[in-house]
């Protein structure tokens, strides 16, 4: 049970390339009433040092090292989303996944692969994806090299995280958040077939990474959910 006065804690699961930093003006939107449980992938932030993984169980198991199953809600922004649902199979009814900024993997054609093992040829199949070339590609080589060997990872990653989820589905309640400008978000309605609860989808101003360019739009969103928890 949640105590009187403070909402249920929510989990947040960031996009590829990006560790829980990105969500830091989500959190100040969020405010202090919200217990946050941040996830960290291996490679990034705080685990920078640790090698990245490509395996999608295993970064499920290492998700789930991280999430209590107290938590009322998962919130995974693209990548994010698609590791939340497959967490969501662990934690049955009692938790909502919010899926934001990637189509329902039941959708999903497998990602075209060809050229990951360039620097160049990653970078254009992040931004095909929607996530953008981080912006260490133009400067020290050095910099620009563990960029890549992350791009890379995460690219494989989304791949196995594809297949993992594409039939996957869940006991939780699943809401949709998606962009006005991210053409990637088509059928949202389609993640109805991922869940036996209910399904609905929220339409927010943004691009692709919805946390970083509309903090107080998904702030809204992921309050109203914990409410109704």
């Amino acid at each position: 049970m949640t105590p009187a006065g403070r909402l249920p804690a929510v989990a947040l699961i960031p996009p590829a390339c990006c560790g829980a930093g990105y969500f830091r003006r989500l959190r100040r939107a969020l405010g202090a009433g919200v217990e946050i449980c941040g996830v960290e992938l291996p490679g990034r932030g705080r685990r920078y040092r640790e090698p990245a993984l490509t395996s999608a169980e295993r970064a499920l198991r290492d998700v789930q090292a991280q999430v209590p199953h107290s938590v009322g809600v998962v919130y995974g922004e693209s990548l994010g989303a698609y590791i939340g649902l497959a967490l969501l199979a662990e934690h049955g009814v009692r938790t909502c996944l919010i899926a934001a900024s990637n189509p329902a993997p039941r959708t999903r054609d497998d990602i075209d692969l060809a050229g990951i093992d360039s620097l160049d040829g990653a970078a254009a199949i992040l931004s095909r994806l929607g996530g953008g070339p981080p912006a260490e590609l133009g400067q020290d080589p050095a910099v620009a090299a563990q960029a890549h060997a992350l791009i890379r990872s995460d690219l494989l990653l989304s791949q196995g995280f594809i297949e993992l989820t594409r039939r996957l589905v869940v006991d939780g309640d699943v809401r949709v958040l998606a962009g006005s400008e991210d053409g990637g978000m088509q059928q949202p309605e389609a993640w109805q077939r991922h869940t036996r609860g209910s399904c609905s989808t929220v339409r927010l101003t943004g691009p692709h990474l919805l946390s970083g360019a509309n903090p107080r739009g998904v702030a809204d969103a992921v309050l109203a959910v914990l409410r109704e928890r």
